[in-house]
């Protein structure tokens, strides 16, 4: 066929009026995938903002009521303080902890202002019309004492006697929102967050724009959100002379506004380059879908570590966490025991010293999730000499007095055996998630072991601690049950406090006496134990005895009253059970406390002991010439007490 000159002519128009339509249509579907995928990675952030911040929420409401249940509990000004101060130095979103009661404030770091009567209500923090029991949200503001952005959760509680008592917390928005400024849209697009009361700026990845109002929160929207609609688009709104697109939802525990967006020219730009580069796009697109989702898988299983009450329970949904995001093959979460210097592992039972290379991490000279090799870390030579092994260091920034500089304080480690190839992206989060819940068990766990007034561990803990190491059959271990003689009769005499102040001398002449690794225990009333390693009974009697001298030649002075004293002990090998070795050791107590006190009997010695006891050369002689005084007595008074 002929195919005439004009004819090509002709197609001419048509084939490029063809080649602009599908370059237009193929263009125009670009631009609608890239658009459709900014949104949809906007909702991801958001999501995934939203997980963080009820986790904060979560943990926050959770410190406020353990605080109220102390106060409640122990009207005890000294011990609130004292677990105020614990939290605020262990959680780095936590500014500080105040206590409004009656008409003074106290705070962390030794803070307190009296007569604030008519101060209070003019603060941000303070709603008036807050009943017992509820927690109040304030606005951001910046602190005071801290010179930080941030926002107060407020618990009114009920104590008797007073008419205001308000404990708050002040959360770090700052901080909250570096952690979440690596949520973006795009290359340009960030998640913010709005007050939707004061349309204040409350999160948001530029510091200088917390606290100032919000472009992108017309009064149409809150209309709308007022109406029922928590979440939704807007698809257009100028700011800085640049038109910006952005979703939102009010669905976190905060009732902050939460948005996510961009640049709508960036949209754009990004289609024109669709053509040359969508196969590149493509995968990329992909690799961030699949990136936000694990990043709120994160999030979500995340959150879900707050909730352990054990350490078990803390190790099994860790391990659920890097199994459903990374990927391992064996967890190892050990935990710092700042008593004996050692790193404990509790679900698998070993106990370690710290790595020496560690030092080297602390100083900041190492990344985060090295690998460590075998002959680096004692640790991974144990429990993965022949795998890949990656430590992760488990730090507080801790805040001392009126330092600024915030000093490391490590909590523990946390070694991941064979991980995946994506643990450098979540290794943050990770690490984040796990800080705040060892910290929050950690709290847990010194509220519930500890002695509030001596300091020593509770008969709770002790038996925890017997349980454990009757599986050490490495080691020989003793429990001695501790009695100070006569304790009722010094009661008596000179009165309760004194009495608590010879309480508090005997804990404090245990501290001095005992190992570091011995667990040193109030068990109820003047009764202590003590639970040792030794290596035979003749040591662990030969400390006990070196412990009773020293209670013997110790003097008690308070104001004009001046007291010596001496203790009885009984003591057993832990072995066959726990029960059997406290009934022992409390059989030998009851021995000692029956023929004259002041003396240290082995239980082990029970059968053969004769009716005077030989185990009296381990004192001095003048408890032979006082055992068979009465304690009530006049003589057991100028024996034992000497009134200045």
């Amino acid at each position: 066929m002929d195919l005439k000159l004009k004819y090509l002519i002709n197609l001419v128009i048509p084939v490029f009026l063809i080649l602009v339509t599908v370059l237009i249509y193929v263009g125009y579907s670009d631009y609608k995938a890239i658009q459709y995928s900014a949104y949809a990675q906007s909702r991801a952030n958001i999501n995934v903002a939203q997980d963080y911040l009820n986790q904060h929420h979560t943990a926050a409401e959770n410190q406020l009521y353990l605080l109220a249940e102390l106060l409640k509990d122990q009207s005890d000004l000294n011990s609130f303080l004292s677990a105020a101060q614990y939290i605020v130095e262990r959680q780095n979103k936590f500014l500080e902890i105040g206590l409004l009661i009656g008409t003074s404030y106290y705070g962390t770091d030794g803070f307190r202002v009296d007569s604030v009567s008519g101060k209070a209500p003019g603060r941000p923090w303070y709603d008036k019309d807050q009943l017992p029991g509820e927690t109040f949200l304030s606005p951001i503001y910046q602190s005071k004492s801290t010179q930080q952005w941030c926002v107060a959760m407020v618990r009114k509680v009920a104590v008797s006697d007073q008419t205001d008592v308000r404990i708050l917390l002040e959360l770090d928005v700052s901080a909250m929102s570096a952690d979440l400024s690596d949520l973006k849209t795009m290359e340009d697009g960030y998640v913010f967050g709005v007050d939707a009361i004061t349309h204040e700026v409350v999160i948001h990845p530029e510091p200088e724009r917390l606290g100032t109002k919000s472009v992108g929160t017309k009064r149409g929207l809150v209309k709308q959100i007022s109406a029922g609609e928590k979440s939704g688009e807007i698809p257009s709104y100028e700011y800085k002379n640049e038109f910006k697109f952005s979703v939102y939802d009010t669905n976190d525990r905060f009732g902050w506004i939460l948005l996510s967006g961009t640049r709508n020219q960036e949209i754009t730009a990004s289609a024109l380059k669709m053509g040359v580069v969508g196969g590149t796009l493509l995968m990329i697109l992909i690799f961030i879908l699949l990136v936000g989702y694990l990043f709120s898988r994160v999030h979500q299983v995340g959150g879900q570590l707050l909730d352990a009450l054990e350490f078990e329970e803390l190790h099994i949904q860790l391990s659920k966490l890097l199994n459903d995001t990374i990927g391992s093959r064996q967890v190892y979460l050990f935990v710092m025991n700042e008593k004996e210097g050692i790193l404990e592992e509790h679900s698998h039972h070993l106990r370690e010293n710290i790595p020496p290379d560690l030092i080297c991490r602390l100083s900041g000279c190492q990344q985060l999730g090295r690998y460590c090799r075998p002959e680096q870390d004692p640790i991974v030579r144990r429990i993965a000499p022949q795998e890949s092994c990656i430590r992760l260091p488990l730090m507080n920034m801790s805040r001392h007095g009126e330092s600024s500089c915030p000093t490391k304080q490590l909590i523990g480690l946390l070694y991941i055996i064979r991980p995946g190839k994506a643990y450098p992206l979540f290794a943050k989060m990770i690490v984040n998630y796990t800080i705040s819940a060892l910290n929050q068990l950690l709290l847990a766990h010194h509220i519930r072991s500890e002695d509030q007034m001596t300091g020593l561990k509770n008969k709770n803990f002790l038996r925890k601690q017997m349980e454990s190491r009757l599986e050490d059959t490495d080691s020989r271990y003793y429990l001695a049950m501790i009695d100070i003689d006569d304790f009722k009769s010094i009661n008596d005499t000179y009165g309760h406090l004194f009495g608590d102040q010879v309480i508090l001398q005997i804990a404090a002449l245990m501290h001095q006496s005992f190992h570091s690794n011995s667990v040193l225990c109030r068990y109820g009333g003047e009764e202590f134990a003590v639970l040792m390693e030794a290596p035979d009974s003749e040591t662990a009697r030969e400390k006990l005895v070196a412990f009773c001298r020293s209670v013997r030649a110790e003097d008690i002075h308070a104001q004009d009253k001046r007291c010596s004293l001496t203790v009885s002990v009984g003591f057993s090998r832990l072995a066959d059970g726990m029960e059997f070795t406290i009934s022992q050791a409390d059989k030998a107590l009851y021995r000692v406390k029956s023929q004259g006190k002041n003396r240290v009997l082995y239980a082990g010695e029970l059968s053969s002991e004769p009716q005077t006891p030989e185990l009296e050369r381990n004192v001095s002689p003048i408890s032979a010439k006082l055992k068979n005084k009465t304690p009530s007595s006049e003589n057991t008074r100028s024996r034992e007490c000497d009134c200045g």
